[in-house]
């Protein structure tokens, strides 16, 4: 299972590598179809992740890595069919960073959830967090494109909009199962200081893009919201000094 579980990381690697080669020789109908190819291989190594862990495969930064092509592509759709942006190799590229991420990262067999993680909050908090991440993380990237095309800004905010409920989703999950598992909804723990600040920053830059007069906080905010992003979702796990009640997904 574990050759398995490299080999369909290592196929839809090269599936998203091949869709950004696509893209790159003007062959966008062959791009599209290799990362919607590469979805059905993340999708069967997230089943295979399963059998391997033999828990919800959630439980440590290899897992949610491999599963952020699972929200990319969609995103790619989304785009396409609704604001005309063709993004494929932008997210494809993401996409395979990710998987790289996770192929680094050594494989557990048999993972064990630690009793606190035996709860019905685990899977839609993890979910939540991990579509949202990977929807503000396409935020980001059109925010950086927007500086040569200013017009993909709106879709950068649009981004947002759809990320903060599953980000509100998790941190209201959070605050739940905190509570059944340890008998309190915050402790302020480091990464869940982080968590409500990067929710702080996204809910400002909702409130601030509505108003013309704050249009130059707009690009700041988003991007300051996703270097929140990266220290909550990495910074925090890999540092080994960082003492963390979510450090069991190091």
């Amino acid at each position: 299972m574990i050759t398995l579980v490299y080999s369909l990381s290592i196929f839809t690697l090269l599936l998203c590598l091949g869709s950004v080669l696509a893209a790159a020789l003007r062959r966008t109908p062959d791009s599209c179809r290799a990362f919607d190819a590469a979805w059905v291989g993340a999708l069967l190594l997230f089943a295979a992740d399963w059998v391997l862990a033999q828990a919800p495969p959630f439980g440590n930064m290899r897992h949610v890595l491999a599963f952020f092509p699972l929200v990319m592509v969609p995103a790619a759709h989304y785009l396409r069919r609704f604001r005309g942006l063709e993004l494929t190799a932008w997210l494809a590229g993401a996409s395979a960073l990710a998987l790289v991420g996770a192929l680094c990262m050594p494989l557990q067999a048999g993972w064990r959830q630690m009793p606190a993680l035996q709860s019905p909050w685990f899977v839609p908090h993890v979910t939540a967090y991990v579509i949202s991440y990977g929807l503000m993380t396409v935020a980001a990237m059109l925010t950086l494109a927007s500086y040569r095309r200013g017009q993909l800004l709106a879709a950068a905010g649009e981004m947002v909009r759809l990320s903060l409920p599953f980000m509100t989703f998790g941190l209201w999950s959070g605050a739940l199962w905190a509570d059944a598992a340890w008998g309190g909804y915050w402790a302020w723990d480091i990464k869940e200081a982080w968590s409500l600040l990067t929710w702080c920053i996204y809910l400002i830059y909702l409130h601030v893009e509505r108003y013309p007069a704050f249009a130059g906080w707009r690009r700041p905010l988003l991007l300051l919201g996703f270097a929140a992003v990266v220290v909550t979702f990495l910074v925090v796990n890999l540092m080994p000094k960082i003492e963390s009640m979510h450090s069991y997904a190091q």
